[in-house]
């Protein structure tokens, strides 16, 4: 964006992120986070102000405009506050830091994260969003504070502390649960009561995606054969691909519904949200065989190769929600403009994506979804299911061309390796359940790059690529997704050289994660500096912990190179959070994954022999999801033979994936 030239950039000019790029130009004096502004702080005795966000944050996008671009509020802050500016997605430690300070302060937490700071960084207070009335007394309120008492912030930062480490302190030691008193069936039936099994996901609104509790809820119950488990994920599938939060058009899903039928979305696109969809319904696919769901991953493909893949085959962060100033409007259509093709049977077409003469939404506005699903609204209509497909794919199709005259909605153009590990293992799963090899290829080449390019040789991880260069260290989470991924591609190609970087990777998270005596790791490397607390992250939320997989990951590794010291790990870091998953599955789903493979495994499935990637596609097709696949040396004469192993116990080995199947068990 073309700043006019009267206006005085801050020290943000030089940064690499779309977020912080978008307060450069502020009259609000803004520093990135790093030890030139801590140490000014100090020097000018000035408390701080952290303003966390990320470029797709419609609310964050408001509060610029209300108040960091206002000259009087920029006054205050910088005549009495040394202000920082963190893109959330690149400093998530940062941000959960913080973040316990608004839960401390307030009891809720959410996007912008606005904080006021002693300059030792240890938080005095933390709130969301502000009007620039309430921001402009509240900075008052601080400066005041601090120049009239200065010890009543000590005390008050002291309280402030207090509770934030009673968030990050859980009594593990004292609640002893033993792995084999943890019923699956029990946790669900716990779990249940919050499920919406009319609707999909789980009760009231706002409704999230929550890609490891559906993916929990098709693998318990395929695993231990709990239909109720079974159908509520498909449900949920279905009613999301059905809802306003997919985009009909263009593919891909938002970040959330504001109501409890899916319907109208908070219109901007993450990529974590997307990859691990993707990955979900291509499992979705593998276990009912449903079309839609095809179509759906498909389309969701598609869209991030066409609006949020760079040249380099990497993946950017995200979509705004915000289209020339407008929530949504990128996405939103009056009946008229619908009507623009009359040959096209645009009134089949309203109806069929529920639109309404005066919208649906606001402002005359409609948001494109399905009040049922094609087979019925077809019979309802006098339509074969292909002549319906035909009409409404005719129309999508130019709409779509017409949206594309509209103002994009702009793009965070981050490359982060979390979120492109997601996307890696999400490409190896659709490629997997559908049969497409050239999306395998693509889950490989970016894997490649990160494997050549995104850690040295002494195992340092980088968060974020920007045209090449790395800028921040990695976090355990970008260890355990990429460490993930990695496995993924061996699984789905038996090369030998994934399953060691995996191995190096995982060292390197033993080595400089591992927080202090206990079985848990920090989410920043003893590398990097100390803030005033470390996070651990243990609760598996719309992205899962980073500790939950690792621990997997371990689980994984452990069994294909038959190392016992990672595979005890993965159970005694399971076994210490028993007592969470127990209390509150909801938000230990990728936990209660990990458990649901000990207690029913593991089952490997070893395919030797020179046809040994023929046998692997065959298996392609089936959904297994508590089977590791595994490969030994081959050579071109041998033949080729598949050895199924449960727990310690190998059986005789079998040349068919049908006689294969029938030995891979299901408790």
């Amino acid at each position: 964006m073309v700043k006019p030239t009267e206006k005085k950039p801050n020290h943000l000019l030089k940064e690499n992120s779309p977020y912080l790029l978008q307060h450069a130009y502020n009259p609000v004096d803004w520093h990135p986070w790093g030890n030139e502004a801590l140490k000014l702080a100090i020097g000018q005795h000035k408390l701080l102000v952290i303003s966390i966000g990320y470029a797709a944050c419609h609310w964050c996008h408001v509060m610029e405009h209300e108040s960091f671009e206002d000259d009087e509020v920029a006054m205050a802050m910088n005549r009495d506050f040394i202000s920082i500016k963190v893109d959330r997605e690149e400093r998530p430690d940062i941000d959960q830091l913080y973040m316990k300070a608004a839960y401390a302060s307030t009891g809720r937490g959410g996007w912008p994260l606005n904080v006021i700071a002693l300059n030792d960084q240890r938080p005095l207070f933390a709130g969301t969003y502000f009007s620039r009335h309430d921001w402009l007394h509240i900075l008052k309120y601080f400066a005041d504070l601090h120049h009239a008492h200065p010890e009543a912030l000590l005390q008050q930062a002291s309280e402030i502390g207090k509770g934030m480490t009673r968030q990050n302190f859980q009594k593990f030691a004292e609640e002893k649960v033993s792995l084999g008193t943890l019923i699956p069936d029990e946790i669900f039936a716990s779990w249940e009561v919050d499920l919406d099994f009319k609707n999909g996901g789980t009760l009231g609104a706002p409704k999230f995606p929550m890609p490891a509790n559906i993916g929990y809820l098709l693998k318990y119950g395929s695993q231990f054969q709990n239909q109720k488990a079974l159908e509520h994920a498909l449900l949920s599938l279905d009613r999301m691909a059905m809802g306003g939060i997919y985009d009909h058009l263009g593919g891909g899903f938002c970040r959330y519904s504001v109501d409890q039928f899916w319907h109208v979305p908070h219109f901007e696109k993450m990529l974590y949200d997307n990859a691990q969809l993707i990955s979900l319904y291509s499992h979705g696919f593998a276990v009912s065989g449903k079309e839609a769901y095809r179509k759906v991953a498909e389309e969701s493909v598609a869209f991030i190769e066409r609006e949020l893949t760079g040249q380099d085959g990497l993946y950017y962060a995200s979509l705004d929600a915000d289209s020339g100033g407008t929530e949504g409007a990128y996405y939103a259509w009056t009946n008229e403009e619908i009507r623009k093709y009359p040959d096209d049977d645009p009134e089949l077409f309203l109806a069929f994506y529920s639109c309404e003469e005066n919208g649906n939404w606001e402002n005359g506005r409609n948001v494109l979804y399905k009040s049922m699903d094609e087979a019925e609204f077809a019979t309802n209509h006098h339509l074969t299911p292909g002549q319906l497909t035909a009409i409404i794919e005719h129309h999508k199709h130019l709409l779509l061309k017409d949206r594309g005259n509209r103002i994009r909605p702009g793009t965070d153009i981050k490359i982060l390796t979390c979120w492109n590990a997601l996307m890696i293992s999400a490409l190896a799963d659709a490629a997997k359940a559908f049969g497409r090899p050239g999306w395998l290829e693509k889950a490989i080449a970016a894997a490649t790059y990160y494997r050549d390019h995104a850690y040295e040789r002494k195992g340092k991880l980088w968060r974020n690529s920007q045209a090449g260069s790395f800028a921040i260290s990695g976090f355990l989470d970008d260890y355990g997704f990429l460490i993930k991924s990695f496995l993924d591609i061996y699984q789905s190609t038996f090369d030998n050289s994934w399953l060691a970087a995996a191995d190096f990777l995982t060292q390197q998270v033993l080595v400089h994660f591992t927080a202090g005596d206990g079985p848990f790791f920090n989410l920043s490397s003893d590398e990097e500096p100390r803030l005033v607390q470390e996070t651990i992250e243990l609760s598996d939320n719309v992205i899962p912990s980073s500790n939950s997989q690792v621990a997997r990951n371990c689980f994984i590794l452990g069994h294909l190179l038959e190392n016992e010291l990672y595979t005890q790990r993965a159970a005694t870091m399971l076994k210490t959070m028993a007592p969470q998953i127990i209390r509150n599955p909801s938000f230990h789903a990728n936990w209660a994954c990990l458990l649901v493979d000990l207690l029913s495994g593991p089952t490997v499935v070893k395919i030797t022999g020179a046809d040994r990637l023929l046998r692997l596609h065959e298996f392609s097709g089936f959904y297994l999801p508590g089977v590791i696949f595994s490969s030994g040396s081959v050579s071109a004469d041998e033949k080729t033979l598949i050895y199924v192993c449960h727990g310690k116990t190998c059986f005789s080995p079998v040349e068919t994936v049908q006689e294969a199947l029938q030995m891979v068990r299901i408790p």
